[in-house]
């Protein structure tokens, strides 16, 4: 039998949440979960929310819908410092095994390419939880996911893209049907209700890369493919900053996401995410 889980919006209403660059986390907090909540929805999961649109919700308030009510909650967020700090971090409470955060976090690294920042507990004294989503739920597991920073300009640009911000979102899907125990089914499209098992790729002409090449400018790890496809099992290697291909061949649109076709200098053919947040075409 499935297990229940209840998606959380963080913040709300007259809580902003973190900001950065014109955006309120609160309002990218909702835009996601709302996407993963009609998702889940879609594939069968028995899924609930916190909220639904753009409320206040007191502490108090927040718990009462969530504790002992359902076995997962997945508590949605941006975080904030100062400007230059970034990457993803998951949160689970001191009492809960590390694994359902782990995976997450390592799905939202392979969706984004942004560094993981740590996956990690923290306490207000020995065997108390400091955050209230971990103390106050009960025996409901609950884990934080802060996508990124969202007043660092690398990683807010990687959110401003849809395709990206959407792949976050897929990566999170993937992870709590899992953990819930409900079949996975990758979205045709992004708007469309309808799923697929195998990932749609037709060429997009746009450009021309004759005698192109491309550059990573990704800080971290970049992935290159075998395929046209965003599996960890087609993955060949990786390439770093001001690394790349000499040879762009043409860009292919592969499910929500676009790869550029790349060959290397022994001339053998490889595919690499075509966002201009990690690579340029020169």
């Amino acid at each position: 039998m499935s297990k229940s889980i209840i998606l959380d919006a963080g913040h709300g209403g007259s809580d902003p949440g973190a900001n950065g660059f014109g955006v309120l986390e609160k309002d990218w907090n909702l835009k996601i979960t709302l996407y993963q909540y009609k998702r889940l929805k879609d594939l069968g999961a028995d899924v609930h929310l916190t909220r639904d649109k753009d409320v206040t919700l007191e502490h108090v308030q927040r718990v009462a819908r969530i504790k002992n009510q359902y076995n997962v909650c997945v508590s949605n967020h941006w975080n904030a410092f100062n400007g230059q700090a970034r990457g993803i971090e998951v949160i689970h409470s001191v009492h809960a095994k590390p694994a359902f955060a782990e995976d997450l976090a390592e799905r939202l690294l392979g969706a984004t390419q942004l560094p993981l920042r740590r996956v990690f507990s923290r306490t207000m004294k020995p065997g108390v939880d400091y955050y209230y989503m971990h103390r106050l739920t009960g025996k409901t597991e609950t884990v934080i996911i802060e996508y990124g920073f969202i007043d660092n300009v690398t990683d807010h640009q990687v959110f401003l893209n849809d395709e990206l911000f959407y792949a976050a979102a897929e990566a999170v899907i993937e992870g709590i049907c899992n953990k819930i125990g409900i079949g996975y089914q990758r979205q045709e499209r992004e708007g469309s209700s309808k799923v697929e098992t195998e990932t749609p790729v037709k060429a997009v002409k746009s450009g021309n890369y004759s005698g192109k090449r491309l550059v990573s400018h990704h800080d971290g790890k970049l992935r290159f493919y075998t395929k046209p496809s965003w599996e960890d099992k087609d993955v060949f290697g990786y390439i770093t900053k001001d690394q790349g291909f000499p040879t762009v061949l043409e860009k292919v649109t592969i499910g929500r996401g676009s790869q550029y076709k790349v060959k290397n200098s022994k001339g053998k053919v490889f595919y690499i995410t075509a966002s201009p947040v990690y690579v340029s075409v020169k």
